[in-house]
């Protein structure tokens, strides 16, 4: 990684953090930048707090639907097994670092977050279509999967949201368990 993509990272890891402890609203791109360590200028291609949180946005985006889609062709021809696989994938990125959740959770208010978020769960609503179309065992019609996609995906935020509430007794584990059959249940509903 050469030293503008370094920067970049910090910058975003920065705006991240200014996320996680005010909201998206309490982005701002030159305290990012100082908060990061960097010069005035490392923040100049964001015109706004909201350009910023929708470039981190983009990045924890980008980088848990690789990892998510990686370990789903990893895992054995199943809809199960690739389920979990995703879901592991997942809870493995947020509990890497669990500030990023504030990215998929946190974006009410803000129409360019809030456009960004449906994109985004509209796309892993068509992972679910695609993956459902590869199982033989799954007869469920597309537009089904697409409507269980985007419910499970509710689901499985208010339960990893759960798993991060120190005063909650949901674990990791359970989180996991309940995710997959929550996904199963509902992908073989007719």
């Amino acid at each position: 990684m050469d030293r503008a993509e370094q920067d970049r990272e910090a910058l975003l890891d920065a705006a991240l953090q200014q996320w996680s402890d005010g909201g998206w609203s309490a982005v701002d791109p030159a305290a990012a930048a100082t908060l990061a360590g960097l010069g005035p200028g490392a923040a100049d291609e964001f015109t706004s707090g909201v350009d910023l949180a929708a470039a981190v946005f983009d990045h924890i985006v980008d980088e848990r639907a690789a990892t998510t889609m990686s370990a789903v062709a990893q895992a054995p021809p199943d809809m199960v097994a690739r389920i979990r696989a995703a879901l592991t994938a997942y809870l493995d990125d947020i509990g890497r670092d669990p500030r990023r959740v504030v990215a998929l959770i946190d974006a009410v208010g803000c129409p360019d977050l809030v456009a960004r978020r449906r994109s985004a769960n509209r796309g892993f609503a068509e992972l679910i279509v695609d993956g459902g179309a590869e199982s033989a065992e799954n007869r469920v019609e597309p537009d089904d999967l697409r409507v269980a996609g985007h419910f499970c995906l509710g689901g499985l935020g208010e339960i990893i949201l759960a798993w991060l509430d120190p005063r909650s007794p949901v674990t990791r584990e359970q989180a996991l368990a309940h995710g997959v059959r929550l996904w199963e249940a509902s992908l073989s509903t007719r």
